[in-house]
This record gives C-alpha cells, structure tokens and sequence, in this order.
C-alpha cells in the first residue's frame, strides 16, 4: 500500500508530535548548545578586531 502523505509533512508531523508531548523539556542542554555554537562562530570576529587594533598602533 502506497502512503498518500510526502516524506516532508510525516518527518514534520513526526518532529512537532515528539516535541510537543514530551514530560518535560530540558532546555538547559540545548541553550548551552546553542551558547557554544554562537561563541565559536563569533570568536574569530573578536581576534580579526583585536589583529587589527594592533596593528594600527
């Protein structure tokens, strides 16, 4: 038997259904996870300013 819903809406449907029934949410694992994913991608900003700050003095 052929299924009539795209792999798109069951995959969506399968995320909102497990992230909506869940006890209780940890937010905490994924707010540091977020932390460190925005600390390393703005790092490199900070040490191209300071390189430059340096270099100008």
């Amino acid at each position: 038997m052929k299924t009539t819903k795209s792999m798109r809406v069951r995959a969506s449907r399968f995320l909102s259904d497990r992230y909506a029934y869940r006890a209780q949410p940890n937010y905490l694992s994924e707010l540091v996870a977020f932390a460190i994913i925005v600390v390393i991608a703005i790092w490199p900003v900070f040490l191209l300013a300071n390189a430059m700050a340096t270099t100008l003095r």
